[in-house]
């Protein structure tokens, strides 16, 4: 009989501990989606300063010439791709074309809008949206067909960004001070 309550001890403790570890890894996930929810809810001019290698498409190397040249942030990459001096001077520096610095310029416009990051500002841009003031214009229904289209087509994020959260980008965007120019 003490062998069979030692042997229930036993898996009754091995059961808690596996319970514990499930516990704390449901836990551990719901802390990481809500430390998200919370970051995206910071208004976008309490978020100065998001590293330019957050624009998909300069990674480490454009990065590393930019912040040579003094270019750290989004936002500083932003105000020089409002000006065709700035964007020849972000040219020179990576020694690339003015179209690809201008399309670096409008995904960090629309990375100002909360919660929208490198890779849906890219398939936005991808979609044809050009700037804030372009997207405020958009019709959520033609815009995330569009997206839906493209993501098919060149496979650039795991998961397209709801109607909601469209909405959102499409009202917050309205509130937005234009920064770029057709």
């Amino acid at each position: 009989m003490a062998y069979l309550i030692q042997e229930i001890f036993w898996y009754l403790a091995v059961a808690f501990v596996l319970g514990a570890i499930v516990a704390w890894l449901l836990c551990k996930q719901q802390c990481e989606k809500k430390l998200a929810a919370l970051a995206a809810s910071i208004p976008a001019d309490n978020r100065a300063g998001t590293p330019v290698e957050t624009i998909e498409g300069i990674g480490e190397g454009f990065g590393r010439r930019l912040k040579a040249d003094g270019i750290t942030t989004t936002e500083e990459l932003l105000q020089l791709c409002s000006s065709d001096d700035g964007i020849a001077r972000v040219c020179k520096c990576v020694d690339l074309d003015a179209d690809t610095v201008r399309n670096w310029g409008t995904m960090a416009d629309l990375i100002r809008i909360r919660g929208l990051g490198g890779q849906w500002a890219e398939l936005l841009w991808r979609a044809g949206v050009r700037n804030v003031q372009d997207l405020a214009t958009r019709d959520i229904g033609e815009l995330r067909a569009r997206m839906r289209e493209v993501n098919e087509k060149e496979h650039r994020v795991a998961e397209l960004p709801g109607e909601k959260r469209v909405a959102r980008f499409i009202e917050e965007a309205r509130q937005l001070q234009p920064v770029l120019h057709d």
